[in-house]
């Protein structure tokens, strides 16, 4: 553990965290960094969602994999057009390079915890460019 480590806080409530940036996701959408680079988890950034009711992400793919912990609320994921089910205290896996959406089909927020690697999230891929930058000064 480092000093900057140190310098924040080490425990904390999830809804504490900043609010960052979601348009991309849809209107409502709440994005928070629990981990990641910058925030003592270097090559992954856990990211915690807050969906609104009925707020579907659309269909998608990308190079790297999802890992998806729900926390409260009643989501789904579809992939490669599978439905998966996703109640409270649930988990799924979306692999690489396949097509997939995820969403709320409640009436309740849906609030779930998506790990990606540092480079499929654009809060992760300017936190690691920082401290790349801090290590090479």
């Amino acid at each position: 553990m480092t000093n900057k480590d140190l310098e924040q806080p080490l425990a904390g409530k999830l809804e504490d965290l900043p609010e960052l940036k979601a348009f991309s996701l849809g209107e409502g959408v709440v994005k928070r960094i629990v981990f990641g680079p910058e925030r003592f988890f270097d090559d992954y950034v856990v990211r915690f969602f807050t969906l609104p009711p009925n707020r579907m992400i659309s269909e998608h793919q990308h190079e790297w994999p999802h890992y998806l912990i729900t926390l409260e609320g009643h989501g789904q994921v579809i992939i490669e057009g599978v439905t998966w089910d996703l109640p409270e205290k649930s988990w799924a896996f979306v692999p690489p390079d396949v097509s997939h959406s995820y969403g709320n089909a409640s009436d309740k927020p849906f609030r779930f915890l998506c790990i990606v690697p540092w480079f499929g999230d654009p809060d992760g891929k300017r936190a690691r460019a920082r401290l790349e930058r801090t290590k090479r000064e």
